[in-house]
């Protein structure tokens, strides 16, 4: 089991290698020659490690100082959304089941593609994965373990991998230009309800994100990367000043001057945003070549779902905008929810940046700067929410850690999933 455990997870969770595949398979449907191949295949590689080692360079900026000072400026303590911490408890206690599902999933989203009108085939690798334990401790969390929850989460997951992508497929037409490119991201709930709130902004007078116009001297702002530094410059700036100076040295373990911390970080965080989107940019240029083969000759039609970061490139003021309004509305979310409810959930920042960001997009699509700003917005609250009902459906695994889902479909497909496991268990036949 740990050898075929190994094989799965870095051939199916792994995307670089995944996309890798897919892409050699649909050259080779092509009949193109050995160089390219060679080439489009590397390249593809290279473009998702370098695509995930922008988002690493984010994410350590954000995991490692800017979370923690959140959390202390704020004082914000309780249930922490974190969906590798899910992974984590899954693949220690339900390994063989968690493994199951992935290739189950993987299998039933092939056949869906080839035998229906929903042709996307789900390339994000990593939430083979994270999908998989989410259905898996939903289920534990009822008392169903075991071949019937591979099973059972084989269909679940393996539908998620290509309605998905379908729900978004219009906002994506309309955010691409028409390229063949489909989201394959389990926010696309959340993405979808931030493309219908922009709606409502739709007007004949309604401006772009791309279209804001500055005044001269502010017009550094419209290099998406300088903005985001600054803006995560200011972020830290007011976290230090509410969580103090003594706090960054001695719990954070930062030997720097404040200044110049606060400044590296914002730059190191821009830096790897610039990573991220060339990343992207090769991606896409070697795959849309590819899935013509795969178009053509495995599954007719194919559409590649790719992890959201791909809609960056084509709004990135959207992203920025939609980060910023998503980290309001999470922050303001938590406070009042926790009042609430009795129990906080820390705010999500990493998502925050990501997601929202990508909220941001799809409700510039069709609302402007002001469906932008909603849609990030709604993406925070739904961050907030979402995984504390996980977290309560699955208490009886997750509370001794105080950890859960982050993403809305991660959350949706987990209680889908503890909830016909109760009715299960409450039928007495597994």
């Amino acid at each position: 089991m740990s050898f075929l455990w190994s094989l799965i997870n870095d051939f199916l969770g792994n995307s670089a290698i995944l996309i890798g595949l897919v892409v050699l398979i649909g050259l080779l449907a092509q009949k193109k020659s050995s160089d390219q191949v060679i080439t489009g295949t590397l390249k593809t590689i290279m473009g998702v490690i370098i695509l995930s080692t922008g988002a690493g360079v984010m994410s350590g900026v954000i995991s490692n100082y800017l979370s923690p000072l959140i959390k202390e400026a704020f004082n914000m303590q309780g249930i922490v959304p974190m969906t590798t911490s899910v992974v984590n408890i899954a693949t220690t206690n339900y390994g063989s089941t968690v493994a199951y599902i992935i290739v189950g999933a993987f299998i039933v989203n092939l056949i869906l593609a080839r035998l229906t009108p929903l042709k996307y085939i789900f390339l994000a690798g990593h939430h083979f994965l994270y999908a998989a334990s989410a259905i898996t401790v939903g289920f534990a969390a009822a008392g169903i373990t075991g071949m019937p929850v591979a099973i059972i989460g084989s269909i679940l997951a393996g539908i998620a991998y290509v309605v998905l992508p379908a729900i978004n497929n219009n906002f994506m037409r309309n955010i691409t230009g028409g390229q063949p490119l489909a989201m394959g991201h389990f926010g696309a709930t959340g993405y979808w309800l931030g493309g219908q709130v922009g709606k409502l902004f739709k007007s004949d007078k309604m401006v772009s994100t791309e279209d804001i116009k500055l005044p001269k001297a502010l017009g550094f702002a419209k290099e998406v990367v300088c903005a985001t530094t600054l803006v995560i410059v200011a972020l830290f700036a007011i976290c230090v000043a509410f969580a103090g100076t003594s706090y960054v040295a001695t719990e954070l373990k930062v030997t720097q001057n404040i200044v110049v911390f606060i400044l590296i970080q914002g730059i190191t965080f821009g830096a790897g945003l610039t990573i991220l989107l060339q990343g992207v940019r090769m991606m896409i240029a070697e795959i849309l070549v590819a899935f013509e083969g795969i178009a053509s000759k495995v599954v007719p039609n194919a559409v590649p779902a790719l992890d959201c970061p791909v809609v960056f490139p084509y709004a990135p003021n959207a992203v920025l905008i939609g980060f910023i309004s998503a980290t309001i509305a999470g922050i303001l979310t938590s406070v009042i929810f926790g009042y609430l409810v009795g129990v906080a959930v820390v705010p999500p920042m990493i998502e925050f940046f990501f997601m929202g960001g990508t909220g941001g997009v799809f409700g510039n699509s069709t609302g402007g700067v002001k469906g932008a700003i909603a849609a990030g917005a709604l993406q925070g609250v739904l961050f907030i929410i979402l995984p504390y009902f996980y977290f309560v459906c699955c208490s009886s695994i997750l509370a001794a850690q105080s950890v859960t889902v982050v993403d809305p479909d991660f959350c949706w497909i987990g209680m889908i999933s503890n909830g016909i496991g109760r009715l299960l268990a409450g039928i007495g036949g597994f």
